[in-house]
């Protein structure tokens, strides 16, 4: 049994012939860190494999892929990673490489950097909302001065 990765069952979706991967990825684990519901994280977490937080993490948050943060899971602290979705409680700023998503359910409490950014109808977000990244910039550069600014700042709660 293993602590920080899913264990796959003796029949996987590509050894029955019924994989829906692609070709490049099929030959590829995919890899899981899971924060159980009740687990308390004190510290840095950081890594390549995407982070399922149910618990609770207090301290930063730095890896190389997907983060989610479940409906029952709560982080203090900064995170940075490629995409971010929060489904719980976040309070700390959230940097990602490509998107954040903040679903109904969720509440982000703190700046977000990143090039694309959803907030769903029914989120709670308190912070500044910076787009960056090369698509922000090259809307930029094709726009007059004045008529791109991608800076916003937002506060909206569920009733």
């Amino acid at each position: 049994m293993s602590i920080f990765r899913r264990e796959n069952g003796p029949a996987s979706p590509a050894s029955s012939g019924g994989s829906s991967e692609s070709p490049a990825n099929s030959s590829q684990k995919r890899r899981l860190t899971h924060i159980a519901p009740g687990t308390l994280v004190q510290g840095t977490i950081s890594g390549p494999t995407e982070l399922l937080i149910e618990g609770e993490v207090q301290g930063e948050i730095r890896v190389d892929s997907l983060v989610m943060i479940g409906g029952d899971g709560a982080v203090e602290g900064p995170i940075s990673a490629p995409v971010v979705r929060v489904g719980g409680r976040v309070v700390g700023d959230v940097r990602a490489s490509d998107r954040v998503e903040v679903a109904a359910s969720g509440s982000l409490e703190g700046d977000i950097s990143a090039p694309r950014v959803v907030i769903a109808e029914g989120a709670f977000f308190k912070g500044r909302v910076e787009m960056t990244g090369e698509k922000s910039r090259e809307t930029r550069r094709s726009k007059g001065p004045g008529e791109g600014n991608q800076k916003a700042q937002s506060e909206t709660g569920k009733s």
